[in-house]
């Protein structure tokens, strides 16, 4: 798949986005059962402040909550490969801290190398063609004390290995064996678009055999159906986060 496909879809996706009025701030949670909520609660719990770069930034609401919140960041650097995306950034997110930065994950300039403390990929890892090669640029990117914050879906969590075990493909962004979005419409990409996909295990071999990170700590959420409570699937989540979490790391350089 060529990243030019790719990039269309992107626009079409999030096209109307560039018209969007505001960027809802994410609310705080005791327990976070979406990917947004888990990235404003754990992410604070290593941030310092500093230079903070985000990559696939979508609509900016992880950016907006932790501008809010967190007075210590100098600057907050924020890319996504949608233009309708950035748009829509651009003309809401209004602090002298933010900058807007043209920056494909796969093809990072030397230039921006050392520059950053954090790098904050969410929902992005499982898209990119060619994740081991673009995770050792991240590597570059970050500071010696720095960290990069990934979240994507966990192949091995148990609803995907009962539909494995039932002969079905565990599709991580869409139905009916990857072939229908969630809203119910044929699927532009398959899965989504979702390209690879990762467990703890092989996500943090990846990052500190291969990409050059020193360790990798775990964090842990539940999401989607949660029929024993959010209370019940957050204490299995956190017990076994390989089984009922959704991927969430801290991956330090």
């Amino acid at each position: 798949m060529s990243k030019e496909i790719l990039k269309e879809h992107y626009e079409r996706k999030y096209d109307q986005e560039s018209s969007a009025s505001s960027i809802e701030l994410i609310g705080a949670v005791q327990i976070p059962t979406s990917r947004f909520e888990a990235a404003v609660k754990f992410i604070p719990r290593h941030l310092k402040g500093g230079k903070i770069l985000e990559i696939g930034a979508g609509n900016g609401n992880v950016a907006k909550t932790l501008l809010s919140s967190n007075t210590n960041i100098v600057s907050y650097t924020l890319s996504d490969l949608s233009q309708s995306r950035v748009e829509g950034i651009r003309r809401n997110l209004s602090d002298s801290r933010v900058s807007i930065l043209e920056m494909d994950a796969e093809d990072i300039p030397s230039s921006e190398y050392c520059k950053f403390d954090a790098v904050i990929m969410i929902a992005l890892i499982e898209h990119l063609i060619d994740p081991l090669r673009a995770m050792r640029q991240v590597r570059q990117l970050l500071r010696p004390d720095g960290f990069v914050y990934i979240d994507t879906p966990n192949i091995a969590k148990y609803t995907r290995r009962v539909n494995l075990l039932l002969g079905r493909f565990p599709s991580t962004a869409s139905m009916n064996e990857g072939l229908t979005t969630y809203s119910g419409e044929p699927a532009d990409l398959y899965d989504e678009g979702h390209l690879h996909y990762f467990t703890y295990r092989s996500l943090s071999l990846m990052l500190t055999e291969r990409c050059g990170f020193s360790t990798v700590i775990k964090h842990a959420y539940p999401a989607g159906s949660m029929p024993l409570g959010n209370k019940t699937h957050n204490l299995l989540a956190n017990m076994w986060p390989e089984l009922f979490s959704e991927l969430a790391i801290i991956a330090c350089a």
